[in-house]
């Protein structure tokens, strides 16, 4: 699929707490509203989460969509 650019108005945003259980309601949000593309932050932690973060790893393993990953040093 090529790489488009957005146009203004294109990217809808925002957030809200949705559940306890971030990657839960990203998965719940992505499927109610038909979702083709989540984007997730990172942070490090421990382990394989120290790469992505615990619930990035989780949103990239198990989502319903494409997810890209943005990581900020």
């Amino acid at each position: 699929m090529p790489v488009r650019r957005l146009e203004p108005g294109q990217v809808i945003g925002g957030f809200e707490l949705e559940s306890p259980d971030p990657a839960a309601a990203v998965f719940e949000y992505a499927v109610t509203n038909q979702v083709d593309h989540i984007v997730v932050g990172a942070r490090a932690g421990f382990g394989l989460p120290r790469h992505l973060g615990s619930v990035s790893s989780r949103v990239v393993a198990e989502a319903p969509s494409t997810v890209t990953v943005v990581r900020t040093n």
